[in-house]
């Protein structure tokens, strides 16, 4: 059980990268020892080359940004840089003849408890960041250890779990082939769609004078698989934020990033990358990811949706070989209607 995630992302290597190690074998005249480990070892340096130089960006601009948000409360900058952003905000409202929050209500006081609590969460998660990368590399050894000998056998493997299946063997191969399909989907259709909304969402933080543009870059990661908004929920308060504290041009020029750039490049990348997967509705695939996250961790991400195509898979098969079958035979009859005096 413990090692049961780890055989999954071996699985999940396999499906994906079998073409670089099929490309390999024929490059390597049939060594398939060797053309396994040198698809295992591009796999790691793929992963950790980008994920090692993106997490010590996140972890050092989280960890300064604490340290600015502590100094600033201990020599009360920050205190009197909120009160008056509030008096200016009450100021603007008033221009415009909209009502003043309630007197009862202490605006800074708020905001301070606010950006206290958050200050130590993102220093708090900063420190774990760090610490974890150790687990998540020996994890990740583990698993391309697997990955290495799945590319030699995996073939093999397959072919005796179909063996034992119940099903017919039509009905094996298709839910193979749609476990294939979905992880690839999933893999290349919502990661690399998410990292790619990231990516642009930083760089616009970085070209509009916003700090830490790679933390909340790396935010917006998995806010973009949030249906009708996606990763407009951080650049959007990020672009109010600018218009407020009077760097207009920042700010409308933010709103049309993120509208325009960030937002139709998931328009752009995953019809192609999705090309000849299912159509499955969107909330069904953000409740089995929000699922999976709960349940699995970060592989939840993939494991979820998984899940779900093979439910669907069982659906169809069931649909196919059971409920149509019976329908042409006679054997379901539609219910009598109340009322009709039959």
């Amino acid at each position: 059980k413990p090692y049961l995630l780890d055989i999954f992302m071996a699985l999940v290597l396999f499906f994906t990268a079998k073409p670089l190690y099929m490309a390999l074998t024929r490059l390597l005249r049939g060594y398939k020892a060797l053309a396994s480990a040198l698809t295992c070892i591009i796999l790691l340096l793929v992963i950790l080359i980008p994920l090692f130089s993106l997490m010590s960006i996140i972890a050092t601009q989280a960890l300064e940004f604490s340290s600015q948000v502590s100094k600033g409360m201990q020599n009360g900058d920050l205190w009197n840089w909120i009160a008056a952003k509030i008096d200016s905000l009450k100021l603007y409202l008033t221009h415009l003849n909209l009502p003043l929050p309630p007197g009862d209500i202490n605006l800074a006081q708020i905001v301070q408890t606010a950006v206290s609590k958050s200050s130590a969460f993102i220093y708090t998660n900063a420190i774990g960041l760090i610490r974890g990368f150790t687990v998540f590399f020996f994890d990740l050894l583990l698993t391309l250890f697997i990955a290495f000998f799945m590319f030699l056998q995996g073939d093999d493997f397959i072919k005796a779990i179909k063996a034992l299946s119940p099903l017919d063997p039509a009905h094996n191969d298709e839910i193979l082939r749609e476990t294939e399909t979905t992880i690839k989907a999933t893999l290349w259709g919502t990661v690399i769609v998410a990292v790619a909304q990231g990516a642009l969402g930083g760089v616009g933080f970085l070209i509009f004078g916003l700090p830490q543009p790679a933390f909340w870059g790396t935010v917006m990661i998995p806010a973009s698989v949030i249906p009708v908004v996606g990763s407009a929920v951080i650049w959007g308060p990020a672009a109010v934020y600018l218009l407020f504290t009077g760097h207009i041009g920042a700010g409308v020029g933010l709103i049309l990033w993120g509208g325009v750039v960030v937002s139709v490049i998931d328009n752009i990348l995953k019809p192609i990358l999705m090309k000849g997967s299912g159509e499955t509705p969107s909330i069904f695939i953000l409740f089995s990811i929000l699922g999976g996250l709960t349940y699995f961790g970060m592989i939840g991400f993939i494991l979820g949706p998984l899940i779900l195509s093979f439910l669907l898979s069982l659906l169809r098969i069931y649909q196919k070989t059971i409920l149509a079958p019976a329908a042409a035979a006679g054997k379901i009859k539609r219910p009598t209607p109340v009322g009709d005096g039959s």
